[in-house]
Parts: C-alpha cells; structure tokens; sequence
C-alpha cells in the first residue's frame, strides 16, 4: 500500500473500492446509504459493506451475466495511515484476486452500510 494513496487500484490491485454519493445511492442501492456523519464516525469492530469494482468481469455460470463487482462486508481492524483498514469477511463470488480475510484498505466515503444486529 502507498502513502499517498493506501486504497486498492484497478491498475495495481485488480479491483478498487465504489465511492457512492447520497444523490447517486437509489440507483445503486437497495437501502438507503448512511450518512456522512455515521460513515465518518466508523470505528474498529464496527462491520460494514463496501462495493468492490473488479478491472476483469466474470460470467456466471449457466447465466451468460457479466459481474464486474460485488457488495461485501470488511470488519474494520485498526485505522490506518490516510485509511480505515479491515478484514474481508465475506467469501468473493466473482474474482479470484481476493479471499476471506483479506486485508483492505478504504476510506469512509466507500462504506455503503453497516451491520446491524
């Protein structure tokens, strides 16, 4: 990860992480996004959903769909240099370049919802 920029890129990673904005969220979400606030107030233990953007889309099987990304929940572990860093709790559908607990770095502004039990 660099210091200037510690998120996953398309170029050097494979995938990168969706920033979704609140005008853009009923378009891409099935719940409402949390607000900025709430987003920039996560913290270690907390468990959220980011979307992950792949750079090779992957065809389902027996479908014919084309997936180039997929919503997944990271635990966040500790903060990080500029970052949040977590641990991917969910096991990736659609890439290879990734595995249950992973280690990922992202901002606030990538966090699309929060685990509520």
């Amino acid at each position: 990860m660099s210091t200037s920029y510690p998120y996953p890129t398309l170029d050097t990673h494979g995938y990168q992480l969706a920033v979704v904005e609140q005008g853009q969220a009923a378009h891409v979400l099935a719940a409402p996004l949390p607000p900025e606030e709430e987003r920039f107030a996560a913290k270690p233990g907390d468990m959220v959903k980011l979307i992950f953007e792949y750079r090779e889309v992957l065809k389902g099987a027996g479908s014919g769909q084309e997936f180039g990304a997929e919503h997944m929940w990271v635990e966040i572990a500790d903060y990080g240099e500029g970052c949040l860093v977590g641990r991917l709790e969910s096991s990736p559908q659609y890439t290879k370049l990734l595995k249950s607990g992973a280690s990922v770095a992202f901002h606030p502004m990538h966090i699309i919802a929060f685990w509520r039990e």
